[in-house]
């Protein structure tokens, strides 16, 4: 069923694709390991609120969009899961949570690194 929430995501999308992207123009390094990642695409998918989106890797840039099947990585959980694996939040009071990362084994690693730089 259908919800308000559904008219926003597609606005969403694309400011956290534009937000993502000026965080990468930031730091010269960080673009530089984004376009060895060209083609790859990473799956996320939270429980509550209930929202799927894919982020893929184009020429350098990140491009958020929904779902599109199988994706090289696939990552599913709550809010609190995937915030207490950031650096910056890992010792975060009350950021528990699941979070289960399914797919490209070197691509985690990979992503994982550039997010502690």
């Amino acid at each position: 069923m259908p919800t308000p929430f559904d008219a926003l995501k597609p606005l969403a999308g694309r400011a956290l694709e534009a937000a993502l992207n000026r965080a990468v123009a930031l730091d010269p390094d960080t673009g530089a390991a984004l376009a060895a990642l060209d083609g790859r695409r990473i799956s996320l998918a939270l429980e509550a609120p209930p929202l799927a989106l894919d982020i893929a890797v184009h020429r350098g840039h990140l491009q958020v969009g929904p779902p599109l099947g199988q994706a090289d990585l696939a990552v599913r959980g709550t809010v609190g899961g995937l915030l207490g694996r950031l650096p910056f939040l890992a010792g975060a009071r009350g950021a528990g949570g699941r979070l289960h990362v399914a797919g490209d084994a070197d691509l985690a690693q990979r992503l994982q690194r550039l997010a502690a730089n």
